[in-house]
């Protein structure tokens, strides 16, 4: 029998082949090239050259030939297909082209293996991505590396939390101040590695969570690496992912030598967060700090708003359980039949109602201090009660027979006059003297006059943090302060708060001014002052109302000039062009 014709079919496989995008060499036996496509030829660097019959180590030059060669082993020739990283040598070039071969048997009709079919694609493209990539992982490890450096360089403090308030990541300036490692801080909820004084309330980062917008520079002080405590300022924002929140990035600032020139500077003006420069405020710092060393009981009496529970909370602050539970009982809140429950906590089924255990508030105060606010409300039913847990430190829950201790530090307030529930008997006078060892009587604010400019500054401050969208306001007239310092205040240091976010809200310029105060405040002040009721009613200030608020005050210059609303120097330019001495 002849040789086979070739047919058109036979002429279609060959284009087929010939114009496939990937190399294709076949190679027999006696490693002799038997085809090669154009694709590969392109690949190898081969022109119109013959290579049919040629031995392949004369075409190729791969990483194979010398020691990998598939035809070289049985096994290769034999196995249906397998695939191989290799390079490629270009003939007469040094560089190399890297390929993704794939080897397969070449058989006969018989199934008898006569060579090899390779076929081959160029992974330049892809190597080149890789690398990249590579390169960019590397640009970016060091990035990273580089700021993680400079994050832990930094003086300040930073730390992240998750929206949980959990520790993601603590930089050396956080380890300094907290005396805290990374590994300990991290995964723990931020209050009880930063023991902060608004981590019961006004937290910060709960704030800044809670409004969408972050804080700068609020005032607070956290636990430090000696358990002392130290003023830091921090600063709040949110981290960000691209347009995904990650959470929040705080940043603190050790403010202890800031606040000790301001205390030098300002005669110690605030203490945690209690502001005056008053004698009787002075005398209630001296106070807590003497307090810092015991754990005696101490009972806080002054009206309503006057501050007890910021007194309350910087003697707990002050003492050496600042990193233990403050736990705040309104003991006008709670319904009288339920006083025992809340305060002992109860048992399952001791009442209608229990359907399970519940721990009471001096559980939860354990270690700590628990303030009792409004004590004067505590029915006589149960002052007895409370009178044995603060002598022996131990009681029992509702429906339970089995005694309980705790070792908790006692704070109590009132805003009545225990000695007169004492004569009605409404308040027992063995536990009045039991709670009274320290007695701190905060004065109404009518008697603290001088501490209302620094009160009203602050909360100037305050309205500024929680309404950033407004401008800032920092100035208030004198006619405006006069009012405000003549004002009565029954309400105390509440009311006055809630009369300046009243004037920030109002006021449509940088400073406050009269007209914007509550009118409670501008009635009473313009009805005691004559100069204020003419520049209410629009009258010019004239020698008449200078000689008659000059008499109110007794001559005294600076008072009459803050009556009328006037600067020192106006008011002394008035004096002389109307010959008043």
């Amino acid at each position: 029998m002849g040789p086979r014709r070739k047919t058109e079919t036979d002429d279609f496989f060959t284009s087929i082949l010939e114009n496939i995008a990937e190399g294709i060499v076949v190679i027999g036996l006696d490693k002799k090239i038997i085809y090669i496509n154009r694709t590969a030829r392109n690949l190898i660097g081969l022109q119109n050259e013959a290579v049919g019959g040629r031995p392949c180590m004369e075409i190729f030059r791969t990483e194979l030939c010398s020691h990998s060669c598939p035809l070289d082993s049985d096994k290769h020739i034999s196995c249906a297909s397998h695939f191989m990283n290799v390079k490629m040598y270009k003939r007469e070039d040094t560089d190399s082209i890297p390929l993704c071969l794939n080897v397969a048997p070449l058989e006969s009709s018989t199934g008898k293996p006569i060579g090899i079919i390779e076929n081959f694609r160029p992974m330049s493209e892809a190597v080149r991505i890789i690398e990249t990539l590579e390169k960019s992982n590397v640009i970016l490890s060091q990035e990273k590396n580089k700021i993680s450096s400079i994050i832990d360089s930094l003086a300040d403090g930073v730390f992240t939390v998750d929206r949980t308030l959990r520790i993601t990541s603590f930089n050396r300036g956080m380890e300094r101040l907290t005396g805290q490692t990374e590994q300990e801080a991290i995964g723990r909820d931020c209050r009880d590695v930063l023991c902060a004084d608004n981590c019961g309330s006004n937290c910060p980062l709960s704030y800044t969570l809670k409004n969408g917008y972050g804080l700068a520079n609020f005032m607070e002080r956290i636990a430090g690496n000696s358990g002392n405590i130290i003023p830091v300022y921090m600063s709040t924002a949110f981290l960000k992912d691209g347009t995904e929140e990650r959470g929040l990035i705080a940043t603190i600032r050790d403010a202890s030598e800031i606040e000790n020139l301001k205390k030098e500077m300002n005669d110690r003006y605030q203490f945690s967060n209690i502001i005056g420069k008053s004698v009787p405020l002075q005398q209630i710092f001296e106070l807590i700090e003497a307090l810092r060393d015991t754990d005696c009981a101490v009972l806080i009496e002054g009206e309503s708003g006057t501050g007890k529970e910021l007194v309350a909370r910087a003697i707990h602050h002050e003492s050496e359980r600042r990193n233990k539970p403050f736990i705040k009982v309104n003991c006008s809140a709670i319904v009288e039949g339920l006083f025992e429950s809340e305060l002992f906590g109860h048992v399952k089924g001791a009442f209608t109602g229990a359907i399970k255990d519940k721990e009471g508030k001096f559980e939860l105060a354990d270690g700590g201090s628990i303030f009792l606010d409004e004590i004067g409300e505590m029915p006589m039913s149960l002052q007895s009660k409370l009178l044995r847990v603060i002598q022996d430190m131990e009681f029992e829950r509702v429906g339970d027979t089995r005694t309980r201790k705790v070792d908790v530090r006692v704070i109590a307030a009132t805003n009545r006059d225990l000695q007169e529930e004492i004569g009605a008997c409404n308040f027992r006078d063995d536990l009045y003297y039991r709670l009274c060892i320290v007695p701190v009587k905060m004065p109404p604010l009518r008697e603290r006059r001088e501490d209302i400019p620094l009160l009203v500054r602050h909360f100037l401050e305050k309205c500024s943090i929680k309404s950033p969208n407004r401008p800032v306001i920092e100035e208030v007239t004198p006619a405006a302060m006069s009012a405000l310092m003549d004002y009565h205040w029954p309400g105390n240091i509440r009311e006055l708060e809630n009369a300046v976010e009243h004037a920030f809200i109002r006021s449509k310029r940088t400073v406050i001014e009269l007209e914007s105060l509550p009118s409670s405040v501008r009635t009473i002040a313009v009805s005691e002052s004559p100069g204020l009721k003419s520049l209410m009613s629009g009258q010019t200030v004239g020698e008449n109302n200078i000689r008659q608020i000059l008499s109110q005050y007794h001559g005294s210059k600076s008072k009459t000039a803050k009556a009328l609303g006037l600067s020192r120097t106006t008011l002394w330019r008035k004096l002389k062009q109307n010959d008043v001495q």
